[in-house]
């Protein structure tokens, strides 16, 4: 599957230092996933000592970033 990130995630990813390797393992093995707001979708994982959050859009070829950060535990 084809992941697309936003003009805004990478700006959000380079804030955060999040590489787009962490964003990509998130997406592929989540820790947790649920809805987010408007209609948006989310995985968050551990990945080392950080919790990573990935917010994006699904379709049945393509995943569409909207944002990454980190959260607190």
């Amino acid at each position: 599957m084809r992941i697309t990130f936003l003009p805004h995630a990478l700006d959000r990813m380079r804030q955060f230092g999040v590489s787009e390797d962490e964003v990509r393992l998130v997406l592929n093995e989540p820790g947790e996933t649920g809805e987010a707001n408007k209609g948006r979708v989310y995985s968050q994982k551990l990945v080392g000592h950080r919790l990573v959050r990935v917010i994006y859009n699904k379709s049945s070829d393509e995943i569409m970033v909207i944002t990454a950060m980190l959260r607190r535990r």
